[in-house]
């Protein structure tokens, strides 16, 4: 269990009880590990000894995925399981931030290259999740650092006024979302939406609508907002060229600008988009709602490990291949249903899974056309899955622009390569790399050959 401190200051003590000799203290907010319980008491480890809290002054953290960590050694061994001696699938180094799934004893599961896989725990600093806010640039030029310190290199820098999303704070810094990346500025130089708007006072209707909206993704209003191309395609020929030809019909002009703010070819972004959803958001036989993929294994790693007999009453997957073997039924004495390939029956599951966890549901499905599931939904900009979920469900060009800004910095350089597998590993998980590599390069170079030279 993970525990944070309510009190300014809490003694830490030898007994579990107010007389016991006491060991030091802890502060406000402080995150701390609990072995055990014990009469109001929780039981810690401290310097490496055990100890305890009073119970009054700790508050358990019930859901770890609202949890951040930061790595503090200088290269952490990133794990396929909780163990010393599992095989090793990366590195992380010393202010590396991940994304924390579960704990275990003595190991943290968290995300890493799309999958799941296991770092130390001992090795981790754990931070609250803190609801993402806005903030306003208070300096004439401010650099964007690579990592929360002076001496880092600069990604880049933002005039005076700017705005961004702010993340999360390590000490006196602020991460926010950068390119396509993640960036760090000074916490000096940065005011809250709060406090611009305590400065600059009152502000007219059109700028208070536009604020609310300020969390998610920003939405051109004038002309160049437009999906459409000014030239479209013929749709014949083989089924490839018919799909890139449709969706480049649709919302080539928007995918054009966009790709070339990223510097890549537009023809990678119509062959991605074909692969995942031929190019629609929407599906006009399932009473025009969105397209989705609901995943069993995603719903067992967020909410399934901590209500595992009821998961195994509703849901089954492969294990051993978790993409495949997906299952469910409403009720335990049924027959058990597959789902994939239908988006009714896809809707259907989903509806289910909402009324068990809603925030859970949809973090387990890809949406829409660039089918980017709910659990990226702060790489997007969106402050949960419910608010990614939504803008999707309203908007094609919410979808479009959460596509560009899922790019990683690595995803756009091996679609600049053409290097379409390993992309596909980044984007669709290592597992069948291979096989969506080769269908975005059918696609790709199905429009090279249509489009106008």
């Amino acid at each position: 269990m993970i525990g944070t401190i309510t009190a300014s200051r809490l003694n830490i003590r030898a007994q579990p009880s107010q007389q016991g000799r006491k060991l030091g203290e802890y502060s406000l907010g402080t995150l701390i590990d609990i072995t055990g319980e014990r009469l109001g008491w929780f039981e810690v480890l401290y310097q490496g000894q055990p100890a305890f809290l009073h119970a009054d002054y700790v508050d358990l953290v019930e859901q770890p995925s609202r949890l951040i960590g930061r790595v503090t050694a200088n290269l952490l061994n990133v794990r396929q399981q909780p163990d010393s001696n599992s095989a090793i699938l990366g590195t992380l180094t010393a202010g590396n931030r991940v994304e924390l799934l579960a704990q275990l004893e003595g190991w943290l599961e968290v995300e890493f290259n799309q999958g799941n896989a296991y770092v130390a725990r001992e090795y981790v600093d754990l931070h609250p999740r803190e609801a993402p806010q806005q903030g306003v640039v208070d300096a004439n030029l401010l650099h964007v650092r690579s990592q929360a310190s002076r001496q880092a290199s600069s990604l880049g820098q933002l005039a005076a006024g700017s705005r961004m999303v702010i993340e999360s704070r390590l000490g006196d810094w602020f991460e926010i979302p950068f390119g396509s990346s993640r960036g760090y500025v000074a916490a000096t130089y940065i005011r809250t939406l709060q406090e611009a708007e305590l400065l600059s006072g009152p502000i007219d209707e059109n700028e208070e609508e536009e604020e609310d909206s300020s969390l998610a993704p920003a939405q051109p209003a004038d002309e160049a907002s437009r999906l459409p191309p000014l030239q479209r395609l013929p749709i014949s020929g083989s089924s490839q060229a018919r799909k890139v030809a449709t969706t480049w019909n649709r919302y080539g002009g928007l995918l054009s600008r966009l790709s070339d703010e990223k510097q890549l070819d537009v023809a990678c972004a119509v062959a991605v988009l074909c692969v995942e959803s031929s190019g629609k958001g929407f599906e006009e036989s399932n009473q025009g709602r969105m397209i989705i993929r609901f995943e069993n294994h995603k719903l067992w790693k967020f909410w399934g490990r901590q209500h595992a007999d009821d998961f195994h009453n509703h849901f089954r997957y492969k294990t051993s291949q978790t993409w495949k073997g997906h299952q469910w039924r409403a009720t335990q004495g049924e027959e058990w249903h597959k789902f994939h390939g239908s988006q009714r029956a896809e809707w259907e599951v989903l509806e289910f899974a909402r009324s068990i966890d809603n925030e859970a549901a949809l973090k387990s499905i890809s949406m829409g056309a660039p089918q980017i599931m709910g659990f990226h939904h702060e790489q997007i900009g969106y402050p949960s899955a419910e608010a990614m979920f939504d803008a999707f469900s309203n908007d094609i060009e919410a979808q479009i622009r959460g596509f560009f800004d899922f790019f990683s910095r690595t995803m756009v350089q091996r679609l600049q390569r053409q290097d379409f597998s390993s992309f596909a590993g980044l984007y669709n998980g290592s597992g069948q790399k291979q096989k969506y590599g080769s269908w975005i390069k059918q696609h790709y170079d199905a429009l090279k050959q249509i489009a106008p030279r």
